[in-house]
């Protein structure tokens, strides 16, 4: 059995080679000159000439005297949307517009699964539509299920708008 040592020597060589040959590239030099630290002395002239702001107040403003307002201030805490009578009405319009959606597209699903049995079919597959199921009877259990979470999701906010005394009538209209 007859061993190669040159392609082994030339592999160790290169390997050596290239990492001390990246290593000893120039690198660009770094700009110190833009770096700078500030002081707090810097930060009154910085300020005056608007250049920063900060959360504190300037020495000139502290000199001044408040300003008496003319009319007292009062601050209307928004009321969160869970006490609102109409964003509960929002809320079940649009819940209400998807089940009806859904629910009409379950009828027409189960109208033509009732037509197919009957042997009235349409011509062809329209295939821009799909089918939420394998078959059309797993389509249609999809789409029930799709229209009980819709129905749900009423429920449930029904019975927030319960427990918030919303009356009862402003998910209906």
């Amino acid at each position: 059995m007859r061993i190669y040592h040159f392609p082994l020597a030339a592999v160790v060589a290169l390997a050596i080679a290239f990492p001390s040959h990246a290593a000893e590239k120039p690198r660009p030099k770094q700009d110190n000159q833009s770096k700078r630290v500030w002081t707090n002395d810097d930060m009154d002239q910085l300020r005056s000439q608007g250049l920063i702001s900060t959360f504190s107040v300037a020495p000139e403003v502290t000199a001044q005297a408040p300003a008496a307002p003319s009319e007292p201030v009062t601050f209307t805490p928004k009321t969160p949307k869970t006490e609102d009578p109409v964003w509960y009405a929002e809320q079940a319009a649009i819940l209400q517009a998807e089940l009806d959606k859904r629910e009409a597209v379950l009828h027409e699903a189960q109208a033509k699964l009732a037509l197919a049995a009957k042997g009235i079919t349409e011509p062809g597959v329209d295939m821009g539509k799909g089918n939420p199921g394998v078959t059309p009877e797993s389509g249609i259990d999809v789409l029930q299920a799709q229209a009980r979470e819709v129905q749900n999701q009423l429920d449930e906010l029904s019975e927030l708008a319960r427990q918030n005394n919303i009356p009862p009538g402003v998910l209906r209209s």
